[in-house]
């Protein structure tokens, strides 16, 4: 059964796998933290969370009772990391979650908002029982080390974060000596296993869809323009292996500086040269993979793993160059996941893989009525990790948190849909395909419901 978090849920079988938790909440209750601690019996504000159920026939356990709890105000972290204080300290059943983030420095203001959506998801499980020891990694390896240090000696039994690569292989041998899982938000593979265990979007496995799908559609001849950059390394080599797998060829790849400096007028036209200069596709080629012979191209389509301002500067150049986007489907990651794109015509029409997006527009509305200001897009990934250590903790303790019972291969279910971590420490996610339009993004193909073989 797929653990529904609010999030959880487990999904394969239909029957508790090895390590599977009975009885899962079937809803986690509405609410959100407030700005100001509400006074006794006051309603909590928001909208109702995702369902947090089984995927099986089994029947569900109760909700927990909603309480009010009060919130650490957000200017709190800006000079101490108080931890959230949800249980008495003496008490003798606490479950302790670490939570490191960046909290002050270059990239505290995600940092705040993946600890405010982790105090929406304690909110919503409203258990006395767990208590959140924020710490501020200050964004540096050194500092995230020293606050995994701290958490460790607090009695911490699960750390959620950190935020970057970088930090996370500092703190990762410290809780693997203690025995204490890392539910880190990196997608650097590299960090993963052993006790660490990543939240992130995984761009392998985004490419890995896109190309897929792709493929169902007819399309076999890729190409692919990245940045020179770790990320851009990264997706060319998931690209090779997804045009391989899903029987197609990558015909020609070009790479350009990756430090957004250059300019990328002549690194496109020698690109768009080589393409002129691939074997043609014949006219039955062209119409197998729903391409206008008359508007044909060498290649069908052009995978481009950029974002923001730098995608909107390259893709442009394309058509200028004779890379005509009615003929060449355009292919993103998840870094197209950015409503202002639909601004720049050569993108309309384009292609990339991501999770659903009601789920993040459901936490993001609550969010936004929690916090008055919009989330960043990866704060949805603090509250699914809350809400899973909160729910395993309420039907285990800390006894819960282990590999056995986080690598479920049914897995469990979010607001970014369904996750499972693997044995390796790696995050497998169930992505939807959508395609950019003028005013934001529409889903063309819905992300599976389970982790079950097509066909079952």
């Amino acid at each position: 059964m797929v653990l529904a978090l609010g999030l959880l849920a487990g999904c394969q079988s239909g029957q508790q796998a090895q390590g599977g938790l009975p009885g899962l909440l079937d809803r986690v209750v509405t609410g959100a933290p407030q700005r100001v601690a509400p006074g006794p019996g006051a309603s909590p504000a928001g909208q109702p969370a995702p369902a947090v159920r089984p995927q099986s026939n089994a029947p569900p356990a109760a909700a927990p009772a909603l309480r009010p709890q009060p919130a650490v105000p957000s200017n709190a972290i800006e000079t101490q990391p108080l931890p959230l204080t949800l249980t008495p300290p003496g008490s003798s059943d606490v479950i302790r979650i670490g939570f490191l983030a960046p909290l002050s420095g270059p990239s505290a203001p995600l940092g705040r908002a993946l600890f405010d959506a982790a105090q929406m998801a304690l909110f919503d499980l409203a258990d006395d029982r767990l208590l959140l020891l924020p710490r501020d990694t200050e964004g540096q390896p050194d500092k995230a080390a020293a606050a995994a240090a701290d958490l460790l000696a607090a009695g911490a039994q699960i750390i959620i974060g950190p935020l970057f690569s970088s930090s996370t292989a500092a703190v990762a041998p410290l809780a693997r000596a203690r025995g204490v899982r890392l539910l880190s938000f990196s997608t650097d593979q590299g960090v993963a296993g052993n006790g660490t265990f990543l939240l992130g979007f995984m761009p392998d496995q985004q490419v890995a869809r896109a190309i897929g799908f792709a493929r169902s559609r007819g399309m076999s001849r890729y190409a692919l323009l990245a940045p020179d950059s770790p990320y851009g390394n990264a997706i060319a080599q998931a690209a090779e292996t997804a045009v391989a797998q899903a029987g197609g060829r990558l015909l020609k790849a070009e790479r350009y500086p990756g430090d957004g400096s250059a300019d990328l007028t002549p690194v496109v036209r020698r690109f768009a040269a080589a393409l002129r200069a691939l074997p043609p596709r014949g006219p039955e080629e062209a119409m197998a993979a729903g391409i206008d012979p008359a508007l044909s191209r060498p290649v069908d389509a052009l995978l481009l793993p950029e974002g923001g301002a730098r995608l909107r500067a390259l893709a442009p150049l394309l058509p200028f160059f004779d890379v005509d986007p009615r003929a060449v489907k355009f292919i993103g990651t998840g870094l197209w996941d950015d409503t202002s794109l639909g601004s720049e015509p050569a993108l309309v029409g384009g292609w990339y893989a991501g999770p659903a997006p009601e789920g993040f527009e459901a936490f993001r509305k609550r969010f936004e009525q929690a916090y008055g200001r919009r989330p960043a897009r990866l704060a949805s990934l603090a509250y699914d990790a809350t809400a899973l250590v909160g729910i395993l903790a309420q039907r285990g303790g800390a006894a819960a948190f282990t590999d056995l019972v986080l690598t479920n291969p049914d897995g469990f279910a979010g607001y970014d849909g369904i996750f499972r971590f693997r044995a390796d420490g790696t995050v497998e996610r169930g992505l939807a395909m959508l395609e950019i339009q003028r005013r934001g993004s529409r889903v063309i193909d819905p992300a599976p419901a389970n982790f079950l073989p097509p066909g079952n």
